[in-house]
């Protein structure tokens, strides 16, 4: 009887030693394979960049990356005050306020309000894609133009409730962006969104995240919402801003005043 596929591997490069696909599978715990057909989801090195593919499905035949020197994310991070969340997010008389993406994912949020101007803790639980996440910081960091914009971010792989408390510095913001089923009509955000959740996802519950943050009394806690989904542990929020689809929540702390939305 054979034996079954691992859920998670990384493909071997046998060039150098050791290989960063060695070092990559020894510090997530998962096994080195050399046939990518052996593997039920496969990490790889290409020669850009670090990949998570499914490989030989016809139905998932791309790859997930993280990807901050693409044209889309260097178009949003040109005129970052436009963006709906840099507008909830802001905070007034605060040079380069502090803030905590604690759900953090594939970074696009972090990246945007660094670009903004915010120092920026990305935490993310998820190893694997703490992991894209890295290389594609590291990549972004090599480009000039955005090489000052990557040095305001700090990358933490773990748990947030764990990672929150310990903090030596007051956040002045907090974003959480708990994941949702989104409509869209892109096929590449479909399948990236596909690939995420095959993988194991042990992420702690939206309302503890936001308990947590609001425990720390930071002058924002922002959360991300479905336009018409409900508040999180059915509390309102100080005042929303709404998008087409989402909206987001500012519960604004202790002693502050919520400016008119």
């Amino acid at each position: 009887m054979s034996s079954p596929l691992p859920s998670l591997a990384v493909l071997d490069d046998p060039h150098g030693t050791p290989s960063p696909s060695h070092l990559l599978a020894r510090s997530l715990g998962i096994p080195l394979v050399t046939d990518p057909l052996t593997a039920t989801l496969l990490l790889q090195y290409t020669q850009e960049r670090l990949e998570l593919c499914k490989p030989g499905d016809p139905e998932l035949p791309g790859a997930l990356w993280v990807d901050f020197t693409g044209p889309t994310a260097r178009r949003r991070s040109r005129h970052p005050h436009r963006e709906l969340l840099v507008q909830a997010a802001k905070v007034r008389k605060t040079a380069q306020p502090l803030l905590i993406d604690a759900t953090a994912g594939l970074g696009r949020d972090g990246f945007l309000l660094a670009a903004a101007g915010f120092r920026v803790r990305m935490v993310e639980c998820n190893p694997v894609v703490a992991a894209l996440l890295e290389d594609g910081l590291n990549r972004a960091r090599r480009i000039v133009e955005l090489a000052g914009l990557i040095e305001r971010i700090y990358l933490f792989a773990g748990d947030a409730l764990e990672y929150l408390p310990g903090l030596t510095e007051q956040p002045d913001v907090i974003y959480l962006d708990p994941m949702f089923p989104e409509r869209t009509k892109s096929a590449k955000v479909k399948q990236e969104l596909r690939l995420l959740q095959l993988l194991d996802q042990k992420t702690a519950s939206p309302e503890h995240l936001l308990q947590a943050a609001l425990a720390l009394q930071p002058k924002k806690v922002v959360v991300k919402r479905p336009l018409k989904g409900p508040h999180l542990l059915s509390m309102l929020p100080s005042y929303a801003l709404r998008g087409k689809t989402v909206r987001f929540d500012v519960y604004v702390g202790e002693g502050k005043k919520a400016p008119n939305p």
